[in-house]
């Protein structure tokens, strides 16, 4: 059940209005079941893949809080996580890796197939997923009980906005938001449509529309088109990548909002960036702050990673020393955020590359400064400022080659874009694929 389906117009106005027709404090059930009703409005058996994942999760942090011991706590974490990722990667990579198993046998001559398999993902698994790992650490670290209440930790998991394409909520800010009896107010409700109508008329109005446009540019397989059309098209898919997800999110934001319940928020102007690092401090927030606080800091601060900066540190100085621990944590995260994006190699191409610039500015930093000041550069002047927008803007422009079209042929769209532009194509070509 999309947003913009004549069955959502019919089930959200009924979910809203009977829930504040309802008891307080019963709201939260009602909440429940009509969120599994919209995720079995796909595909009704998938939703006992989320009962299973939400049942696995509540039973590990009941039993993370009913141990004293922390070694024991932390095998009980490590199998739940593994659980989790254990799902979600069957379903997202087993196609892509009996293919590559294939591809092995053949390039190795051995007589041997893999089966061709068909899965199809379930809605938001790649979501609350992550949901259920970041309740189970922040219940290993002590930052919140574990939920005792069965049906209340299914609501967490299931809240049907979430479902589609997050954001990534916390359990510690959405469980009093969830079971607290909301009263109805106008005001709110207005702002809650201006958000809902506003993320529509991006999605639907922007992002579905040059859809087309830019598949029809760069789906040509063609690595000699000319740089002007495919550095047309990055441009359209930077704008449609953002109306869509922004558009979505804003949609989510505004239902969850119409009940009285404000979630993380997941873009924050992101192509006003003054870095690439700012840039994933703006888009798509709530995985940013995920890998932050679950994977990024928890690598960075392992004792391997510490006596890996102490010998740095001796090394190379103080700077290497605090910044090599961070960059090579800085690539795991975003190996794994192209990976969380899709099984094909691009994406973890896509990542890693962000992560390289990341790191490789952290490290380079004090360099850059010695530049500016021998060339008298005025950092903190608005000229510089609208250089380094333009600037990051151009660097992730260079990644979404890759994030949409694939590596062979995103690197001969990139090539073209620098060694065969051929601005004639735009007035030969564009006019028909923006027909």
């Amino acid at each position: 059940m999309l947003f913009n389906s004549f069955e959502f117009l019919i089930f959200f106005p009924v979910v809203t209005l009977f829930y504040f027709l309802i008891p307080g404090r019963v709201r939260w059930v009602w909440l429940l079941v009509t969120s599994y009703f919209f995720y079995m409005n796909w595909h009704a058996e998938y939703a006992l893949l989320m009962a299973a994942c939400t049942a696995v999760t509540y039973l590990c942090g009941l039993l993370i809080d009913g141990r004293a011991e922390k070694k024991a706590r932390r095998r009980i974490l490590i199998a739940g996580i593994v659980f989790n990722v254990g799902m979600l990667a069957y379903f997202k990579y087993t196609g892509m890796l009996l293919d590559l198993i294939t591809r092995v046998c053949d390039a190795l001559d051995l007589p041997f197939t893999m089966p061709k398999v068909s899965i199809l993902l379930p809605v938001g698994i790649s979501f609350y997923t992550f949901q259920a790992i970041g309740y189970l650490i922040d219940c290993f670290r002590g930052r919140h009980p574990a939920e005792k209440n069965p049906a209340r930790f299914l609501l967490f998991i299931s809240f049907f906005p979430q479902l589609i394409q997050g954001p990534i909520n916390r359990y510690g800010a959405m469980e009093p938001q969830l079971t607290a009896a909301h009263s109805w107010e106008w005001e709110r409700t207005k702002r809650a449509l201006f958000v809902i109508l506003f993320g529509a008329m991006k999605k639907y109005a922007i992002a579905n529309l040059t859809a087309p446009t830019i598949a029809a540019i760069l789906d040509r397989n063609d690595p000699t088109l000319a740089g002007s059309m495919a550095l047309l098209a990055i441009l359209l898919y930077s704008l449609q990548q953002y109306a869509d997800f922004s558009g979505g999110i804003d949609m989510v934001l505004g239902v969850a909002q119409l009940f009285g319940i404000e979630m993380m928020p997941n873009f924050r102007q992101p192509y006003f960036s003054t870095s690439l690092g700012d840039f994933w401090r703006r888009w798509h927030i709530s995985l940013g702050a995920w890998m932050r606080d679950y994977l990024f800091y928890p690598f960075a601060l392992t004792k391997p990673m510490q006596r890996f900066g102490k010998w740095a540190t001796g090394h190379w100085g103080k700077h290497f020393g605090r910044v090599l621990p961070a960059a090579v944590a800085n690539l795991l995260g975003f190996a794994v955020v192209g990976i969380w994006h899709g099984p094909q190699a691009h994406y973890l191409v896509w990542g890693l590359y962000n992560g390289m610039v990341i790191a490789l500015a952290d490290l380079l930093e004090p360099a850059f400064k010695k530049v500016n000041t021998a060339l008298h550069i005025p950092t903190e002047s608005r000229t510089w400022h609208i250089f380094r927008i333009l600037r990051t803007f151009v660097i992730v422009n260079i990644g979404w080659y890759f994030d949409r079209v694939g590596l062979s042929l995103g690197a001969a769209y990139l090539r073209n874009t620098f060694v065969s532009f051929r601005p004639e194509a735009l007035t030969a070509e564009a006019p028909a694929a923006l027909a």
